[in-house]
C-alpha cells in the first residue's frame, strides 16, 4: 500500500481560524499527524462558527478534520512546560497570533529552537515580519483590500463616492494558506539537507500580492495604465454569456484560440469578417464581437457549450454556484467533493484533498476533534502518570 507523503511528520499546530488551519490540514489529509493546540474550555474560536442545533460546525471540520487536540492553558508555567516537552518530540510548530504573542508566551522561535534544534518553526502574519504595519492586526478580508482584491470588484464610481465590492470570502485565507502550507514543506525539505531547524514566516498580504503578480507587474513596470478591470494581456479574449436555459457559461483564452473558438460556435462567417480579421482588430472591436458570440451561445442549453469547446481546445465553464460544485461529477471523480459517515452527524459531505501522490489522493480521516479529547494521551508521551494528570486537571492546566 502506498505510504502517505507526509506519515511520519508531527505538527504541533497552534493556528486558529483559516489560514493556517487550512495549511495544516493539508498537511493532515497527507499523514501528517497535527496536534492541535486549544484553549481550555473554548477551544479554537472557529468551533462554534454556523454551528447546527446538533452542535456540528462544518468551518471547524472543514479546517481541523483528522487532527488530534489537547487544552491547555498556555498563560501558566506549568501549561508551557508541558508544550515545551511537546515541542522536543515534533516535527513542526505552526502559528498565526498577532505578531509577539508566541514571544511572550514564551513560545517563539529561539526558545523552541533551544529545545529542538531540527524543529520547522512556521509563522503567518497578517502583513508580514517587517515595515510599519508588521505589528498590525488583520484578517482576510483585511488583506484582500490591501493587496489588490477588491480594487478589480468595482471601481469608486460616480464622484468618487461608491464603495468597492468586497473579497471573495475564502480568497486570502485559503490562499495564504496554500502559501503557508508551501512555506512549511520547503523548511522540511531544507531541515532534511542540513539537519537544522528553520523558521519559515508568512502573511496574508504577501499570499494576496503574490497571487496577483501578472497584474501588479505589468503596472509597476508601466506596461498599462493601472485601470481596474484592465488586463495586462492583449491577447486575452473573456466572455460571460447565457445558454438558452438562462445558465451561465464563461470563455476565455490567452493564447490565440480564434479561429477554433469560431469553430467551436459554428461561426466561420466571423473569421472572414472584417471587424475581427486581426488580434487588433478584435480588441478594437471587442464589445461587438462579445456580442455575436454572446448571441450565438444563446441559441443552446448551457451544458452542451462547454464539450464543443473541449474539442477545440478552447478554455470554458459553466459559470457554477457552490451547490453546483457539491454535486458535479468532475470533482466527485477527483475526490475534491467526497461523502463519508460519522457516528453523530451522520452522512455528511465535504471538499477533500486537492493533492493526488501516487495515484493516492489525499485522505479525509474523519472530523476535527473535540475539545481537548487527546489530551490524556500526549500528556502521557511526554511520561505524565495518570495521577499527575488528575492533579492538572483539577489545577486547570489541562483539560
Amino acid at each position: 500500500m502506498t505510504r502517505p507523503l507526509l506519515e511520519g511528520i508531527r505538527v504541533l499546530d497552534f493556528t486558529q481560524f483559516q489560514q493556517g488551519p487550512s495549511a495544516t490540514v493539508l498537511m493532515s489529509d497527507l499523514g501528517a499527524e497535527v496536534i492541535k493546540v486549544e484553549r481550555l474550555k473554548v477551544g479554537d474560536p472557529s468551533r462554534h462558527v454556523g454551528a447546527r442545533a446538533d452542535g456540528f460546525s462544518q468551518y471547524f471540520h472543514t479546517h481541523h478534520r483528522g487532527k488530534r487536540s489537547i487544552a491547555v492553558d498556555l498563560r501558566s508555567d506549568e501549561g508551557r512546560g508541558l508544550i515545551h516537552e511537546l515541542v522536543k518530540r515534533v516535527d513542526v510548530v505552526t502559528e498565526n497570533f498577532k505578531p509577539g504573542v508566541m514571544n511572550r508566551l514564551g513560545l517563539g522561535w529561539k526558545e523552541l529552537k533551544a529545545l529542538n534544534p531540527r524543529l520547522v518553526y512556521a509563522s503567518a502574519s497578517g502583513f508580514g515580519p517587517k515595515g510599519p504595519r508588521a505589528n498590525a492586526t488583520s484578517w482576510a478580508s483585511v488583506a484582500g483590500a490591501a493587496g489588490g482584491g477588491m480594487w478589480p470588484n468595482g471601481v469608486r464610481g460616480e464622484n468618487g463616492v461608491k464603495p468597492y465590492g468586497n473579497v471573495a470570502a475564502p480568497d486570502p485565507d485559503q490562499t495564504g494558506g496554500m502559501i503557508f502550507a508551501f512555506a512549511i514543506a520547503s523548511g522540511l525539505v531544507a531541515r532534511e539537507r542540513t539537519g537544522e531547524g528553520q523558521l519559515v514566516q508568512t502573511s496574508l498580504y504577501g499570499s494576496q500580492i503574490w497571487g496577483r503578480a501578472p497584474a501588479i507587474n505589468a503596472i509597476a513596470n508601466g506596461n498599462i495604465v493601472p485601470s481596474a478591470r484592465n488586463m495586462p494581456i492583449s491577447n486575452m479574449f473573456t466572455l460571460q454569456a447565457q445558454g438558452s436555459d438562462g445558465d451561465w457559461l464563461f470563455v476565455g483564452y490567452i493564447t490565440d484560440r480564434w479561429v477554433p473558438m469560431c469553430r467551436a460556435l459554428e461561426r466561420e462567417d466571423l473569421v472572414t469578417d472584417d471587424r475581427f480579421a486581426t488580434l487588433a482588430d478584435r480588441n478594437a472591436n471587442l464589445e461587438e464581437l462579445r456580442g455575436e458570440v454572446a448571441t450565438t451561445i444563446a441559441t443552446r442549453p448551457t451544458a452542451e457549450w462547454p464539450s464543443r469547446f473541449d474539442a477545440e481546445e478552447v478554455p470554458s465553464t459553466l459559470i457554477q454556484d457552490y451547490p453546483m460544485i457539491a454535486r458535479d461529477e468532475q470533482a466527485a471523480a477527483n475526490e475534491y467533493i467526497v461523502q463519508y459517515e460519522d457516528e453523530r452527524f451522520g452522512t455528511l459531505m465535504t471538499v477533500g484533498s486537492p493533492i493526488r501522490a501516487n495515484g493516492v489522493q489525499g485522505r479525509v480521516n474523519g472530523l476535527g476533534p473535540e475539545l481537548g479529547q487527546d489530551t490524556d494521551d500526549l500528556l502521557e508521551e511526554i511520561g505524565c502518570a495518570p495521577e499527575a494528570i488528575a492533579r492538572l486537571r483539577e489545577a486547570g492546566v489541562v483539560g
